[in-house]
């Protein structure tokens, strides 16, 4: 049986897509390990945030709070794959936004799949959390991508 990859270029994308910040790791599972990590930070930071300045989002339970973050991490997992895989080039061209935009339905199907979550007041309310989280997540992944005790060793550019 022939271990070889099929696409001789795969490590070079899987590399140039971990330098984009596309990917925080280069292995798939520690990759979606860290993810869902960072998003329980993240998302703790960001309700706490905004519970107390200006009240954005209902949690009824941290049960509520655990499954909102695991489906959220799971389906942007998933959309972010088809984006990288199908859209590649308009994802670069956007500079990101097609990535809010994809975090953005993330969050819209976790208010409608979770009942005990809920943006309140006005629909604005869930453009408002993703940028926070968004803007959040930025610091934290940079840390990640530059923790040398994370990522074992892979020597990289921040």
């Amino acid at each position: 049986m022939d271990n070889k990859p099929k696409d001789p270029n795969k490590k070079r994308k899987l590399l140039l897509h971990y330098q984009l910040g596309m990917i925080l790791h280069v292995n798939f599972g520690i990759h979606v390990l860290l993810l869902l990590i960072v998003n329980f930070f993240v998302g703790g930071i960001t309700y706490g945030l905004s519970s107390r300045f200006y009240p954005v989002i209902s949690l009824e339970s941290i049960e509520a709070f655990i499954m909102a973050i695991v489906l959220f991490t799971l389906i942007e997992v998933f959309i972010k794959g088809l984006m990288v895989r199908y859209l590649y080039t308009y994802v670069l061209m956007s500079f990101g936004v097609m990535f809010y935009l994809s975090n953005l339905l993330a969050f819209w199907l976790v208010d409608l799949t979770i009942v005990q979550v809920s943006f309140l007041y006005d629909s604005a309310n869930i453009f408002i959390f993703t940028f926070i989280f968004m803007m959040i997540r930025i610091l934290f992944t940079k840390y990640v991508r530059g923790s040398k005790w994370i990522q074992g060793g892979i020597s990289h550019g921040i």
